[in-house]
């Protein structure tokens, strides 16, 4: 092979690579604002049960498993919010932030502290002790899930 063709190849081969990637990077909006609205419904839904638990209307072993689930959705969160799905929600009743790309590793932050506190839930569950878990349960409530809701979710219908 002349040096030539072997530089036409690498050119042909580079521009394959490059075009993969761009169609890798392109991404379903609306399949991912539909995937991020389903896991924080499904939060909402383990966050419930937890407090059936603590209410007394629930038991541990469901508890620990929406603390599970809670680990899981926790840290998924940032594959959720990619470049250019800035769109509301289907219900239309919520939209993320600008914030969220304009400010990425204080969204970073914001995600691994809810991690952590539902990690502490999580562990707290495991206990048993409800009064372990009902502190948990406030503290990931309001500065894990809140603190990301207060800082980069806006409400768009009163």
């Amino acid at each position: 092979m002349t040096p030539s063709m072997m530089g036409r190849l690498v050119s042909v081969c580079l521009a394959a690579v490059v075009a993969a990637a761009g169609a890798a990077a392109a991404v379903d909006v609306t399949a991912v604002v539909k995937e991020r609205q389903a896991t924080m419904k499904q939060q909402a839904k383990d966050m419930g049960a937890i407090k059936a638990f603590l209410d007394g209307k629930g038991d541990q072993a469901t508890a620990q498993t929406a603390a599970t689930g809670l680990t899981q959705t926790t840290a998924k969160i940032p594959d959720l919010f990619p470049p250019g799905s800035d769109k509301p929600s289907p219900s239309g009743e919520f939209a993320p932030k600008a914030a969220i790309w304009t400010d990425w590793n204080k969204f970073l932050d914001a995600q691994k502290a809810a991690h952590s506190k539902a990690e502490a839930l999580l562990a707290a569950v495991k206990g048993g002790d409800k009064a372990a878990i009902q502190t948990a349960f406030a503290d990931l409530g309001k500065n894990g899930c809140g603190n990301c809701h207060t800082n980069f979710r806006q409400k768009l219908k009163p």
